[in-house]
């Protein structure tokens, strides 16, 4: 089996190089020519896997260790009888913890506590179960919005996404770009739906910036209907909208899912998935090879106020006010 595999993908070596042969090849360099003799092909993100990609190739499977699976056509590859792998959920925690980051962020600048704060997330899949039990353990209660999983679940604890903006402190987005069907997502939240949000509202978008409208943003945050506005996505990306940067509290470059471990993960979910795809029963573990934690235990700080003992403990581990002053 002669495997491709962008040079990008974390432990790339070490986790694909026993399936078969293994090339590995600068993301921006895979082409048509390059994959004429592969029968997998293995990216990230910035591969656009399409049947055209590969119609001269024998590949059948293609995988994208990521979770997102915005740069595939899937209906194109599922009619040219081609598999796609992707990894759901591989990053969904780091999601969650840069959520946690941002909102100590918005306690410096609001006073926001969360203790008896109401959290709304729109979007139940892998991150938002990981940002709800955070939420939940940090004291603070949750409204959920996912109107496909209430249909296909018939769950009582999903709410209307109008209850949601109504009760909502804090609104936090985590749902794919959606152009079609019942449930579409692009331009969820606009002006009407800012408005009915509590005055002095927390808005954090970490999933796809066409969820949001721009100039709606613009305006609830300069006329301050929202208190706090904190974006790691974009409406477009890469030549983001500079003016929605300049108003945002919190900007960064669409790093939220950005973590070892979250980029390992995903790598580690395309290799089992291959795996089972051709009945190869070949465990990989990556954890010795990942760095050590950069601190084995931390002070606890001599304070009683829980969001500075917070902002203390995470801030040692990680600074997303370096992230947004490396954007600006």
């Amino acid at each position: 089996m002669n495997l491709v595999c962008a040079s990008s993908v974390s432990f790339a070596r070490e986790a694909f190089e026993s399936l078969g042969n293994l090339v590995l090849v600068p993301e921006n360099e895979i082409s048509s020519q390059s994959l004429v003799d592969a029968d997998v092909l293995i990216t990230r993100s910035k591969t656009r896997l399409t049947p055209e990609l590969l119609k001269n190739s024998r590949v059948q499977v293609v995988g994208t260790c990521t979770a997102g699976v915005d740069h595939v056509d899937l209906d194109g590859l599922r009619a040219s009888g081609i598999t796609c792998l992707s990894a759901p959920g591989c990053n969904a925690n780091a999601v969650s913890e840069y959520i946690v980051a941002s909102l100590l962020e918005a306690h410096k600048k609001t006073g926001f506590r969360f203790e008896n704060s109401t959290l709304g997330i729109v979007g139940h899949g892998n991150v938002g179960r990981q940002v709800e039990k955070k939420a939940k353990t940090l004291g603070m209660r949750v409204l959920l919005n996912d109107p496909p999983l209430a249909e296909r679940t018939e769950s009582k604890q999903y709410c209307s996404l109008e209850t949601v903006l109504a009760e909502s402190d804090v609104l936090t987005l985590h749902v794919p770009l959606i152009e079609n069907g019942p449930y579409p997502t692009r331009n969820l939240i606009g002006k009407k739906e800012l408005n009915s949000l509590r005055p002095g509202a927390i808005l954090l978008n970490a999933c796809r910036g066409e969820v949001t409208v721009n100039e709606a943003l613009l305006e609830s945050r300069r006329s301050g209907q929202l208190s706090f506005l904190g974006l790691d996505v974009w409406n477009p990306e890469p030549d983001l909208p500079l003016p929605l940067l300049k108003v945002a509290d919190l900007g960064t470059a669409h790093i939220a899912g950005h973590s070892v471990e979250g980029k390992v993960n995903g790598t580690l979910q395309i290799r089992n998935a291959l795996c089972e795809h051709f009945g190869i029963k070949e465990a990989w573990d990556p954890g010795p090879l990942l760095p050590p934690p950069s601190f084995s235990e931390l002070p606890y700080p001599h304070t009683l106020d829980f969001e500075k003992i917070l902002i203390e403990l995470i801030s040692s581990c990680y600074r997303i006010d370096y992230d947004d002053a490396l954007l600006r």
